[in-house]
């Protein structure tokens, strides 16, 4: 049985490797559709080991493509019997598959559990609830019910109850197709159902309990979305490239509107976006925890992280500015510039060096750095926005989506937006209660849009921001950037989103990869690293030693 290796990287792209071939995927969905795919053409089953970032777990493909969890004594059977047997390929090796990605560089982005940097998608975002969650807002019922085993040792311990009968009973019932266990399953079910339906038929006395929260306004109206076969690799460019450059086989590669960086064991290599030209090359210690496109000194800059030091290579610039971290500071890019965080100090890149930003008052979280606006704010509220040229503080009240709901969490702010979670009072983001989704604009604290969901749907979740900033995904739920509003809910059509590539979006809809464009999902194989807003250019990555790119139709 053919062994798929599939390895999570820090920014949450994928690495794949099976039947000797190594394969890039913008997410662990992608991944599985590829693999399901190959389990389909081959007419084989494929074991996966999924390995993300220590936590290991393993999957199974059969050959009609479904997909199933294995548990871990049957994945020691099946390896000692393939061991046994003799019959694995080299290619189906464990060891030398592991071998193999030992030798392979880390990914550049580290994931927002770092506590030494923050990516892209950063949970330092708002300040938490000082109280903590609330608790006991649904109280847990336990059922009467004793187990059906039970049930039996029961009529037994009764006298005069023969055993034979209980036999025979038994033995009709499985002649039937139904046993004992699965009649007081189906019951409970049944009971279920009718205590979900029946209170929304004839309604409810009064609870304690959040009730559902209407749908509210701010939500544009979406196309449904059709299902097309896309002729070029990326919809809207074109299908000859502008443009190629052989890289380091296995090599890391991050892609951005200002540049490729393309990363090994010991070389980073930044790349020009519209022409593949090198634009700067170094030796390197260890891979960067940090990549992302700013603002410095209001000119666009790639700026990268490695160990306690800084580069931004500045657009049209051949060699970058290099800075000098506190020990353990915690970068975001939130906002339209980096804020450095190092205890109660503030700063951001310029170009003569850190420069060092006003202290928020006591109790007030930083949340991110739009231009020259540091944004901070209580859990409580109200928001604070302060000008950090002349420490002059305003405050924002954020309207509220109605008025008997609360925040119960900040989820970030930045680029002109501020969003929140809303709900009554006893919810908070792990209760299961209906909340409100709002977007905020930063300029007034008028709401831009709300979308009524659910705490399993977007409760824990991280606000993305696109490469390109112009859209972002949250649970299933796709914004523009721009003004705020919802453009497309995926759960209405199986789509989940990965991190958008400036208009368009990586996703994966009934477990066929798909990029999404307006109202469109192309069906495409494409491991998309960027799109270029101003200059037009799609960057791909095809195979494991090319990065391609294509320039768009218009």
């Amino acid at each position: 049985m053919p062994i798929a290796h599939v390895r999570v990287a820090a920014d949450r792209t994928v690495q794949v490797t099976a039947a000797g071939t190594t394969s890039q995927h913008p997410d662990v969905g992608s991944a599985i559709a590829h693999l399901t795919a190959l389990a389909r053409e081959q007419g084989s089953e494929v074991t996966v080991k999924l390995d993300d970032h220590g936590t290991e777990r393993t999957l199974h493909i059969d050959a009609s493509g479904r997909l199933r969890s294995v548990p871990e004594a049957e994945v020691a059977s099946a390896t000692e019997g393939t061991a046994d047997a003799g019959q694995g390929s080299e290619e189906d090796d464990p060891a030398e598959v592991a071998g193999d990605d030992a030798d392979a560089p880390q990914y550049p982005l580290t994931s927002s559990e770092s506590q030494n940097g923050y990516p892209v998608r950063d949970r330092f975002s708002g300040p938490a609830d000082p109280t903590g969650p609330p608790t006991g807002s649904i109280p847990e019922q336990n059922s009467r019910r004793g187990s059906p085993q039970q049930a039996d040792k029961r009529r037994q311990s009764k006298g005069g109850t023969p055993r034979r009968r209980v036999k025979r009973a038994r033995s009709r019932l499985q002649m039937r197709g139904l046993t004992v266990p699965t009649l007081v399953l189906a019951i409970l079910l049944i009971i279920a159902l009718a205590a979900y339906i029946m209170p929304r038929i004839i309604g409810t006395p009064e609870s304690q309990a959040p009730e559902s929260i209407p749908a509210a306004n701010g939500a544009a109206t979406q196309q449904s979305l059709s299902m097309a076969t896309g002729g070029a690799p990326v919809p809207g460019f074109q299908a000859t490239p502008s443009w190629e450059e052989t890289i380091p086989l296995h090599a890391s590669v991050t892609a951005t509107s200002r540049g490729v960086v393309v990363v090994t064991n010991s070389q980073l290599q930044v790349l020009d976006a519209r022409t593949g030209q090198q634009r700067f090359e170094t030796d390197i210690d260890e891979p960067p925890s940090f990549a992302v496109d700013t603002v410095i000194d209001g000119r666009p800059s790639l700026v990268w992280r490695i160990g306690d030091r800084a580069y931004a290579l500045v657009d049209g610039s051949h060699e970058p500015y290099e800075y000098e971290l506190p020990s353990g500071a915690r970068i975001s890019s939130a906002g339209t510039n980096v804020l450095i965080k190092n205890g109660d100090e503030l700063s951001t890149f310029a170009r003569g060096g850190l420069t060092r930003l006003p202290t928020p008052a006591a109790g007030s979280t930083p949340m991110a750095l739009d231009g020259g606006d540091l944004i901070s704010a209580t859990f409580a509220g109200p928001l604070t926005v302060t000008d950090v040229e002349s420490g002059e503080e305003r405050t924002l009240d954020l309207e509220a989506p109605r008025d008997d709901l609360q925040i119960i969490r900040w989820v970030t702010a930045g680029h002109g937006k501020v969003v929140t979670l809303w709900g009554q009072p006893g919810a908070s983001t792990n209760s299961g209660h209906r909340i409100q989704l709002v977007v905020h604009s930063l300029s007034d604290g008028t709401i831009a849009s709300t979308v009524s969901t659910t705490t399993d749907a977007v409760g824990e979740a991280d606000w993305v921001r696109g490469q390109g900033y112009q859209l972002a995904v949250i649970g299933p739920y796709l914004f523009s950037m721009e003004d705020g509003l919802l453009v497309r809910d995926g759960s209405e059509s199986n789509a989940r989103f990965s991190e958008p590539r400036g208009h368009v979006v990586p996703a994966v809809i009934d477990n066929t990869p798909v990029l999404v464009s307006a109202d469109t999902a192309w069906k495409v194989r494409t491991n998309l690293l960027a799109v270029t807003a101003a200059d037009g250019y799609a960057i791909t990555r095809e195979g494991a030693d090319r990065v391609v790119g294509y320039r768009s139709e218009r």
